[in-house]
């Protein structure tokens, strides 16, 4: 496993525009111990870009950065264009971006799917005493739709399989109508079946919206659906490309059939 080493042109062969990530020898850890060195990466405006490592190789560590829950120990971040040095831009950072998580508990009180995915928009285009309005529910119909789940609308989110509340919280992090989603590990605690249709809705999301997305798993990906995939090893960022584009074979794992 090569280190990360500055971003350079060839890290980013058959993507153009100006990048929406750029962290430039980023360190990042906990209690003054890094376990993420180092890192180079840039990812432009209509990306897919997936991550693998095993566990404890800095993903988390990885996603928390570029969240804005985590400081970088050193090295620059730029979002959206825009240097990250404090508080004040990483609030700025987050309304711009989705988020889906690997596990999505059910919640203790019922709600309504489509309630859950009205969520999404909370602090987008209401809060506090600003109410959600008619756009706000075209935006969740819109998203119910998009990720096969709009029969669902009004079922209890309990009654869900897993499967089901995944694309629910998929859909959630699309209603932010957010430039950039991060997923961290979305297949991993679902059936081969849920599993492949999720990666398929997500991969079908990207081609028709063109949204950035960046997502890390331990399981191989469907390197021929993504951009580029990229390896994460004991905190370090392997920048060679490693899909390969004439593998028609997706991973049972984490790939679309």
């Amino acid at each position: 496993m090569m280190p990360s080493a500055a971003v350079t042109p060839e890290s980013l062969v058959g993507v153009t525009g100006e990048p929406l990530i750029r962290l430039q020898g980023v360190s990042g850890g906990y209690n003054g111990k890094a376990v993420l060195h180092e890192v180079s990466l840039a990812v432009r405006r209509g990306e897919l870009v997936g991550i693998v490592g095993q566990n404890g190789a800095g993903k988390s560590t990885l996603l928390k950065i570029l969240l804005g829950l985590l400081t970088p120990m050193s090295g620059t971040m730029e979002m959206f264009g825009r240097r990250i040095r404090d508080a004040g831009d990483r609030a700025w950072m987050q309304k711009r971006i989705g988020y889906l998580a690997q596990i999505q508990e059910p919640p203790a009180i019922p709600v309504t799917v489509a309630d859950t995915v009205l969520l999404g928009r909370w602090g987008r285009s209401f809060a506090g005493l600003r109410r959600p309005g008619a756009a706000d529910r075209e935006v969740v119909r819109r998203h119910l739709e998009l990720t096969g789940i709009a029969e669902l609308a009004k079922r209890d989110l309990r009654s869900l399989s897993g499967g089901q509340r995944q694309r629910a919280a998929l859909a959630r992090a699309l209603a932010r109508e957010p430039e950039l989603l991060l997923m961290d590990e979305p297949t991993t605690y679902l059936d081969k079946h849920a599993r492949n249709d999720l990666m398929r809705r997500i991969l079908d999301i990207h081609s028709e919206s063109g949204i950035t997305m960046l997502l890390v798993t331990h399981v191989e990906l469907p390197g021929r659906e993504f951009d580029r995939v990229l390896h994460l090893d004991e905190g370090l960022l392997d920048r060679a490309d490693r899909t390969d584009r004439t593998d028609r074979t997706a991973s049972d794992e984490g790939g679309a059939p």
